[in-house]
């Protein structure tokens, strides 16, 4: 049974919450603008699109805040700044989406020293060879000033994009550790 002591402890307790901005959320940093709900749904020729990355780019550069996210089974992805901090930072932002599927058995050169030519001479270095596929056509998965925008402001965002009909454009990627 409830006191009015308890009572008022429990409303004390939820107005704390409600005014520092939820409980158990994570602290924004220094010099962090408030972030807004961003939802983006991708899909491929009208079906929803699971397992894309998105990342969002600032149009503007004086806006350093970057954000990510990824789509679930519905094709939509809830965005967050710097990957851990919910909502995004009001601004325009270039959209980026981007599937890639890895290929399984590619030969890796992963801890091997190889020859490489570069400017000043041959070097040796450590690499690993990955290859694949992207899934989605390239113009949306690369930087442009023609890429999709969002501009996120105070409230709730959202915002479907098709990336248009599937396709498998092999690639291979070298990364020299």
């Amino acid at each position: 049974m409830f006191t009015k002591s308890k009572c008022c402890i429990v409303v004390l307790l939820a107005y704390a919450c409600v005014i520092s901005g939820g409980c158990g959320g994570e602290k924004l940093p220094p010099g962090m603008p408030k972030p807004y709900p961003v939802t983006i749904t991708i899909t491929q020729e009208g079906t929803p699109l699971e397992g894309a990355s998105i990342s969002l780019t600032p149009a503007d550069s004086a806006n350093t805040w970057s954000a990510v996210g990824a789509t679930d089974e519905s094709g939509k992805a809830v965005i967050q700044t710097s990957g851990k901090y919910k909502g995004v930072v009001p601004g325009k932002y270039y959209v980026i989406v981007s599937k890639f599927e890895a290929l399984e058995n590619v030969v890796s050169l992963e801890g091997k020293e190889i020859d490489v030519k570069t400017e000043k001479g041959e070097n040796k270095m450590k690499t690993k060879v990955l290859g694949g596929y992207d899934l989605i056509d390239l113009k949306f998965s690369k930087f442009s000033p023609n890429a999709e925008t969002i501009e996120v402001q105070a409230g709730k965002n959202e915002k479907t994009i098709d990336v248009g009909p599937a396709v498998r454009i092999e690639r291979i990627l070298e990364v020299r550790l």
